[in-house]
């Protein structure tokens, strides 16, 4: 074989191979730019399916940062889902179980604190109503029990009646009788719900004046007969 066509073989051979080393060196470069500059994470990833223990608007945070009395305190979660921290600014909770708002805060505040160790708590903010000491707007904590959040509007009065006790939603009646066992989360009760305490009956409410009337009335009758 002649050098020109040696020279003719080499070249054809090259101009073969060059589609596929444009495509190799291509996806080459895709694979380590993929890998050298990772695309940013988002800030929070997709809000887990809502559950008892899951922030919504409307609701509160109590958050406790270890020896960092100025970074603690309660939030409330406003009408985007967003509470606004100390030195963190906004951060979107709504939707979020507490576990990865603690996480989450835990790694934001790693960049101001060393270790820092966090403590978060959902608060549903009640109205309790109806027979209660003192009826008010409350935070209440969605692990503890009916009984419990009652006893922070004073316990219920005299006149209330335990059997009584309603759970509103705007106009509508969402359960007609909750039991002080029940727990805040397993009522599934939100913030801005209603709980009211009725009253007992009038017979219950005013036992010595029916009992007195009956003794006065017991006496007449018995003087009308002595007379007789």
């Amino acid at each position: 074989m002649k050098v020109t066509d040696e020279v003719h073989e080499i070249r054809n051979g090259l101009q073969r191979w060059r589609p596929y080393q444009t495509g190799s060196t291509a996806a080459l470069c895709l694979v380590l730019a993929s890998g050298c500059s990772p695309s940013p994470q988002p800030e929070y990833l997709e809000p887990a399916i809502e559950s008892t223990l899951s922030l919504s608007a409307g609701d509160a945070v109590r958050v406790q940062v270890w020896r960092e009395a100025d970074l603690s305190g309660m939030f409330t979660v406003d009408d985007r889902g967003v509470v606004t921290l100390p030195l963190l600014g906004e951060r979107v909770v709504a939707g979020f179980e507490l576990s990865d708002v603690r996480d989450r805060l835990v790694a934001d505040y790693r960049v101001y604190l060393q270790n820092p160790s966090i403590e978060v708590t959902l608060l549903r903010r009640i109205n309790i109503l109806g027979e209660v000491r003192s009826p008010g707007l409350y935070p209440v904590d969605g692990t503890v029990s009916l009984a419990d959040a009652l006893a922070l509007a004073g316990g219920i009065t005299p006149n209330g009646d335990p059997s009584k006790i309603q759970l509103i939603r705007g106009e509508r009646v969402i359960v007609q009788d909750l039991d002080q066992a029940t727990m805040i989360g397993a009522a599934e009760i939100r913030s801005g719900d209603q709980i009211m305490v009725g009253q007992r009956g009038w017979i219950a409410r005013n036992t010595g004046a029916v009992v007195g009337g009956l003794i006065a009335a017991t006496a007449i009758v018995a003087a009308a007969l002595i007379t007789n």
